[in-house]
């Protein structure tokens, strides 16, 4: 059985995220096209039980920032707190989705086992008033959502979903926090 790719609307381009105020820069490469339609991709390689699986229904889910911190910084009422640093983070995958890593890079539009390296620059006047202030910068996300289908045996075109709603985050830049503490 051979594999087949499909994309609709544009050709996936580069895109480099700059975050307003914040002066960090992160990149996001080949991403897939933003045309609210979904679409489906069949994996090349056949799973375990020897049936194909392939990516469905792959959509958008928006931005998130991660929930732990990649830097932190923190001063006294009246200092400027200044974050400069670069840190590696990975794709963020669902727990157990039944599709080899390859079958849901082709899916989403990105290389799922690749790191990215991820620019932190940011500082923060902290005000006067308050006793300490915290500068924390946390990794912001690109996610897609998709459903894993498999061939069944019966006819040899005919797909039955396995797995819905599974996700996939890809960092694509930065999150800063600010919290002064009086």
């Amino acid at each position: 059985m051979q594999s087949k790719l499909i994309r609709r609307g544009a050709a996936a381009a580069a895109l480099t995220v700059g975050l307003v105020g914040a002066g960090t820069t992160g990149s996001a490469h080949a991403a897939q096209p933003q045309t609210g339609r979904a679409t489906t991709v069949t994996e090349a390689a056949a799973s375990d039980d020897g049936l194909a699986r392939r990516t469905a229904k792959v959509r958008s889910i928006g931005t998130k920032c991660g929930k732990k911190p990649m830097a932190l910084a923190s001063g006294p009422g009246g200092m400027t707190l200044s974050i400069e640093e670069t840190r590696t983070r990975g794709t963020v995958l669902s727990k157990k989705i039944d599709l080899a890593k390859g079958g849901i890079s082709a899916g989403v539009g990105w290389d799922v086992t690749r790191s990215r390296s991820i620019a932190i620059r940011g500082t923060w006047d902290v005000p006067k008033k308050y006793k300490r202030g915290y500068l924390r910068a946390y990794t912001k996300y690109a996610g897609k959502k998709f459903n894993v289908q498999r061939l069944t045996m019966h006819t040899e075109n005919d797909w039955v979903t396995i797995q819905k709603n599974k996700k996939a985050w890809k960092p694509i830049g930065v999150c800063f926090k600010k919290v002064g503490k009086r």
